[in-house]
Order: C-alpha cells, then structure tokens, then sequence
C-alpha cells in the first residue's frame, strides 16, 4: 500500500489533472536522512482562528492532531486531546506558530509528513494544507548520510598511495622484461658476428701432385 501510494505522489507531478491532495509537485518536498533515535520537526501552517484543530498526516493519514482554543489573554492555549509515543507538539505564542516533532525515529518512522490546519470557528469550517512535505528516511535503513572530509580525504590519499605502489612495481616488471631481451639480443648479435668474422672454406679446390724434378740426361 505504501509503495502504491508513493508511486501515485510520484505520478501526479507528471499528471496535470492528479487530484489536489497528491500534488508535491507543486509544494516544497524536503529530503530529511535522520539517524536512529534522532528528531524530525514537521512544522503546520499559520496559525488564524479561534478554534482551530492541526492534524500531523503520514502517507496521507491523519496520526495525530492538536486542538487549539483561546485563553482569555488575548492567545491560544493548544492540547493534545491525547498523547503519542514519538510526537511531541510545539507551540511559539509570539508568532503563533506549532509545529510537530517526532523523535526516536526509527525504521518504521518513514513516510511523507505533513500538518494540516482546520478552523473549526468561526465558520465556515475551512482546511488548509501546508506547503511544505516533509521526507524522512532513515539512516542506515533509506539513505546513508556521506562521510566526513577527513574520511574523503583519507580515502584519497590511499588511492593515491595505492596507485603509486602499483605503478612502482609495473615499472619494475618492465624494467625486468626490459633487461631481458636486452642481454638475449646481445648474445644473438654476438654469434651473428663471430659467424660474420670465421673465413669460410674455399669450394672446389683441386689437390695439386708433388711432382719430381725429371732429371735430364746430356
């Protein structure tokens, strides 16, 4: 259901006609990989009204929501008409602004979070959705955050180191092969000259008789 419905909220910024619930496309998606345990602020709309309601909505369904009335002093008390275990609400009388927090996040803390407002009185009974979605992904679980520049940089630097051990012994290696065809072409080009530098037989030579003098009678 949950993969269903990300691929529709994924969809409808491809659609011009997708229902009104379903365009991100057209609010502010914010990205957030929080580690295990960590806290994600999830803030609502501005505050108008008398009686207003804000609901915190993950994948579109309402899990949570505060109810705000006045006080007498000229501002607006907002309780939870009960509480839940890993949201906590935040409220700034100064600005009039609430928002919700959710803390001990964990694997099963992700989903698209947003806050809606509801003003209950005066009528007309009017909803106000926020602009802004809020992402969470898990760290170690949906994302991973990237390391330190110290890490990078040790990373770089055995590469380095690395690549510079693997070129010392390329080298070596052909330097070895190198020398080796080196001494066998000596030795070729010695024999070649040795052979170049032996007078050769002479072919077809005639064996010439020892002839006696024919001594001569007077």
């Amino acid at each position: 259901m949950r993969a269903c419905w990300m691929f529709m909220i994924l969809l409808s910024c491809r659609l011009p006609h997708a229902t009104e619930s379903l365009r991100i496309c057209k609010n502010q998606l914010n990205i957030d990989c929080v580690p295990v345990n960590g806290n994600v602020s999830v803030p609502c709309p501005e505050f108008e009204g008398e009686d207003v309601t804000f609901e915190l909505l993950k994948d579109d369904k309402v899990i949570y929501n505060l109810t705000c009335k006045p006080d007498g002093n000229n501002t607006s008390l907002c309780k939870p008409p009960y509480t839940r275990v890993g949201v906590e609400h935040h409220q700034k009388k100064e600005n009039k602004s609430v928002s919700f927090m959710l803390t001990g996040v964990n694997a099963s803390s992700y989903g698209i979070y947003r806050c809606d407002r509801i003003i209950t009185y005066p009528p007309p009974l009017t909803t106000v959705q926020s602009t802004l979605w809020i992402l969470v992904l898990v760290e170690g679980h949906q994302c991973s955050k990237p390391k330190p520049d110290g890490d990078q940089n040790n990373g770089f630097l055995w590469i380095w180191i690395l690549g510079l051990v693997l070129f010392g012994i390329y080298s070596l290696i052909v330097t070895i092969i190198a020398s080796i065809i080196w001494v066998k072409w000596r030795r070729s080009d010695s024999q070649s000259d040795y052979m170049n530098t032996k007078p050769k037989a002479t072919r077809n030579r005639k064996k010439r008789a020892f002839q006696n003098p024919i001594p001569r009678h007077f």
